[in-house]
């Protein structure tokens, strides 16, 4: 998230550094556009670029925080959810959130192509500094969970879950061909009908205590 100083800046400005930044991620890939290419683009110092933002990764992170938010609005319009687990959300996404897609600019070169070609790296840190346990977990269905033959502890921690879903690509990624995306799909399916499987043959234990020490946790936050 950029820094105050940036939110600071008259309008113009700001939507200047977010148009060039816009442009530039459409014509390359992330790892590919240099901070000091993105400081010429946009007319700045460098000072200036880093009173901005703490890195490239924050600037991108932002940019891509556009498209989600779009896809956030549109979800909340017109109740549009992913389906996680069904083993084709990817596919699915494309169809079901077509307004935004159409509506924003390089919504296909940036949220899509120049994502999928990021380091793994950005990939996790998105997934897990971002999405998970944030405000983007609204965007997911959650009927799966309203199943009356679930455990109930699976239905009171469906949001941790499904979290637990959309860390998956990431783990599979480190097990598959680097690029090859039919791989990666089989294997989400493998690792979803597992995990659905489990969920609905899963029953809690009364002898186990699977409830946080509140106590314990905020200790560990200090």
């Amino acid at each position: 998230m950029p820094k105050q100083t940036f939110f600071n800046l008259p309008e113009e400005k700001r939507n200047h550094i977010i148009e060039v930044s816009i442009d530039e991620f459409a014509k390359a890939p992330y790892q590919n556009i240099s901070i000091n290419h993105l400081i010429k683009s946009m007319n700045i110092p460098t000072g200036s670029f880093y009173q901005y933002f703490e890195d490239k990764k924050d600037l991108y992170f932002y940019i891509l925080s556009f498209y989600i938010d779009g896809i956030l609005e549109e979800s909340i319009q017109e109740d549009k959810k992913f389906d996680l687990l069904n083993s084709d959300y990817n596919v699915q996404a494309m169809d079901v959130f077509s307004s935004v897609k159409e509506k924003m600019k390089n919504y296909q070169e940036i949220f899509i192509d120049n994502f999928e070609k990021a380091p793994l790296q950005i990939k996790r840190d998105w997934t897990f500094d971002v999405l998970i346990g944030g405000k983007y977990m609204a965007l997911y269905d959650y009927s799966f969970f309203d199943n009356e033959k679930l455990d109930p502890m699976i239905k009171k921690n469906k949001s941790l879950l499904l979290g637990m879903v959309l860390a998956i690509p990431n783990v599979i990624r480190r097990f598959c061909n680097q690029g090859d995306i039919q791989e990666e799909l089989k294997m989400y399916q493998f690792c979803i009908d597992i995990l659905k499987v489990g969920l609905t043959n899963f029953c809690s234990d009364t002898e186990k205590n699977y409830s946080i020490d509140k106590q314990k946790t905020n200790t560990r936050e200090r």
